[in-house]
């Protein structure tokens, strides 16, 4: 499963390298994670490889709740229906890798897991390069999980 992670970030950082135009966006967003009840701070970046079609890599980092604090990578391909104009959704299908670390006094310990993401999301534009996003998605993984986000990005 590390090394089919491993294959679809390289892949989606050299999609850059066989396509001429696509647009490219940053996106930082606060959140919620439902079954470890936490708060969670990320970063995600979108390249359209085609008009509906775009890559959405991202990090989450979560607040330490009950002595666990997590940091999550996923890999998510979104399918984006424009509404109308300055406003689109899109459903969402990916894969994750999840670290925990509990740390308790003076023990320490962390673990790994692998799943896959599905889930939808909003973009409502606010004047020309920026927007608001909502997102909801769906983890499957040896702790499933749903998380919802909010956060503002920037096209360029």
């Amino acid at each position: 499963m590390k090394k089919l992670l491993l294959v679809l970030v390289l892949a989606g950082l050299s999609i850059g390298a066989f396509s001429q135009s696509g647009s490219k966006s940053v996106l930082v967003k606060a959140g919620y994670q439902t079954d470890y009840e936490r708060f969670g701070l990320g970063v995600e970046g979108r390249y359209s490889i085609t008009n509906n079609l775009r890559l959405a890599p991202d990090f989450t980092f979560y607040f330490p709740n009950n002595h666990l604090t997590g940091l999550d990578f996923n890999a998510n391909i979104h399918y984006v229906f424009p509404i109308q104009s300055g406003f689109s959704l899109y459903p969402l299908a990916g894969v994750a890798m999840v670290n925990n670390r509990l740390s308790i006094g003076g023990y320490s310990d962390s673990s790994t897991d692998f799943g896959v993401n599905i889930g939808a999301g909003g973009s409502f534009d606010i004047g020309n390069n920026g927007y608001l996003n909502v997102e909801f998605k769906y983890s499957f993984q040896d702790v499933d999980n749903a998380n919802i986000m909010l956060g503002y990005g920037v096209r360029f």
